[in-house]
């Protein structure tokens, strides 16, 4: 019997202890209605991606020029030196650099008397009118027939002497603009356009010579000035046109990036045509009037919103 009451009393325990744990194990566990039931807080509607801020421009119908830059010297295209007809020192000069002269005038007078002889003095005459544009000579100077005592010249007919380097020869032609300044005026550019263009390589500096006319009266430009030029050597008129930071490379395409009428950011394929340092044209790809961004391509992607800001 007593056997008998031990089994029992343990059976009655392990029974016990076996229910706890079912309860333990039982309650910790949230009912899955609960859990499904239960609200997250959180809104299902997909969240907007916010429009960023580039800065863009359009694109225009203008003339995309391509320029090299290159100094040069005013000169008088009617330029002569004037000479003594015998050898004798200078005893006078009649005439001061800028002076203004006139055909037949004398401008010098040579003593050809050597020591222990007496000649009458030689009068110097320019053969042209024109204006005194330097004075080589001073008086007390000996010289000679082959002397040049002074450069004649006529200001109202002036003309830019340049030298262009050989690889551009093929580029410049008659009628190309340029734009020139001179160290005299900074302030001021003035217009020119390529009047003549040389026949011959100069072999030793590998350069062609370049006449260019400034446009209009420009009484305050005198010969001998030094300037520098900005020498137009490719044109494309009437181009359609875009800033040249506009452009960027997508897998090695010339590509921008155009801002839609919806405010979206559409990657476009390009074809250029001339650029130059400030535009580039655009032979297809984008037309005329289209917004193109100019600034801030680096953080777009396609169909991005943007806005463009000032």
């Amino acid at each position: 019997m007593k056997n008998r009451a031990d089994f029992i009393f343990k059976a009655i325990v392990t029974g016990a202890i076996l229910i706890s744990l079912i309860i333990m194990v039982g309650g910790g566990k949230p009912k899955e209605s609960d859990s499904r039931s239960r609200p997250s807080g959180k809104s299902s509607a997909p969240r907007e991606t916010p429009s960023q801020a580039v800065e863009a421009s359009t694109a225009t119908i203008r003339t995309v020029s391509n320029y090299i830059k290159v100094n040069g010297d005013m000169t008088a295209r009617a330029e002569i030196s004037i000479y003594p007809d015998t050898s004798g020192r200078i005893i006078g000069l009649n005439v001061s650099e800028g002076d203004s002269v006139r055909s037949g005038q004398t401008v010098a007078v040579v003593d050809p008397s050597l020591p222990g002889q007496k000649f009458a003095p030689n009068s110097v005459y320019v053969p042209v009118g024109g204006t005194v544009l330097a004075i080589n000579s001073h008086v007390g100077d000996k010289v000679s027939p082959s002397t040049a005592l002074m450069t004649v010249g006529d200001l109202s007919d002036l003309e830019l002497i340049t030298y262009v380097p050989e690889k551009f020869a093929g580029y410049v032609k008659t009628g190309l603009p340029a734009e020139v300044t001179f160290a005299a005026f900074k302030d001021r550019t003035y217009t020119a356009l390529i009047d003549e263009v040389g026949t011959v390589i100069n072999p030793a500096s590998r350069t062609l010579e370049v006449t260019l006319k400034l446009t209009g009266e420009n009484p305050q430009v005198k010969p001998g000035m030094f300037a520098a030029i900005k020498l137009v050597t490719e044109q494309a008129p009437e181009a359609v046109a875009l800033p040249s930071e506009a452009l960027f490379t997508y897998y090695g395409k010339d590509s921008v990036f155009v801002i839609t009428a919806e405010g979206k950011a559409e990657r476009r394929e390009v074809v250029l045509g001339l650029s130059s340092p400030d535009f580039v044209e655009i032979l297809s790809g984008v037309e005329a009037g289209e917004t193109v961004v100019t600034a801030g391509q680096s953080l777009l992607k396609e169909g991005s919103p943007v806005h463009a800001v000032e």
